[in-house]
């Protein structure tokens, strides 16, 4: 029997915030973030106050790359956690401008922080990090794009999980650890069955709120060296 997958009705992305057109401020752990129109503001996401949670005791002297960057907070976190250096990369050019905005707020330089608009790693100069992280979009059923907010939300057929899994081995050395995370409201068959296809080693990290209908789930991620 075809395992049902929550189908995200358009009001669950629509509401008074993403649909206004001004800047407005949210607070995540105590910290203000600046959220930009057609970004999605991160405080929304459950799953971003575990990601912080989980990674925050790997952070020191970390280089970091938080793909997907949104208004940016996993990147700023991670630096006000002891991360060496942070890239972030999104897909959304309002994303990227978003995320600058937060830096800037923070008064992090160009060398602390650099952010590149990309689709994956397509944009991102070559160099290894000690810790990738990647929340990615819970809904993988066929969509057509167009709002940049949308690519907060969906990854059509897994497009995207598929690309980044493809290129981040040549951003990895043999202890990289590769973050990704996901939710039983999406497919997770056919994600980990990605996961068996990298030829990356794989584990569930971490569950949380599986008191809760849907559940937020954290993946690790190692290269395999031979």
């Amino acid at each position: 029997m075809p395992i049902a997958y929550h189908k995200l009705l358009p009001e669950e992305i629509v509401d008074d915030v993403t649909q206004s057109n001004e800047v407005k401020r949210v607070q995540i752990k105590g910290s203000e973030f600046l959220v930009y129109p057609h970004v999605y503001p991160s405080d929304r996401f459950r799953t971003t106050n575990f990601i912080l949670d989980s990674i925050e005791p790997l952070l020191s002297e970390a280089i970091v790359c938080d793909m997907g960057c949104g208004i940016g907070v996993i990147g700023l976190f991670a630096l006000g956690h002891g991360a060496r250096q942070v890239v972030q990369a999104d897909i959304n050019p309002l994303a990227i401008e978003n995320a600058k905005a937060n830096r800037d707020l923070y008064h992090y330089s160009n060398e602390k922080i650099k952010i590149y608009e990309s689709d994956c790693f397509d944009n991102v100069p070559l160099q290894v990090f000690d810790i990738v992280v990647f929340n990615i979009p819970f809904h993988s059923e066929p969509h057509e794009i167009e709002d940049p907010l949308e690519y907060a939300f969906y990854d059509p057929n897994f497009r995207s999980t598929k690309k980044f899994l493809s290129q981040v081995p040549k951003y990895s050395h043999a202890g990289t650890r590769i973050f990704i995370a996901f939710s039983n409201k999406g497919d997770l068959q056919g994600l980990e069955k990605i996961f068996d296809d990298s030829g990356c080693k794989w584990e569930l990290w971490k569950i949380a709120n599986q008191d809760q209908k849907y559940d937020n789930r954290l993946y690790v991620l190692q290269i395999r060296c031979t």
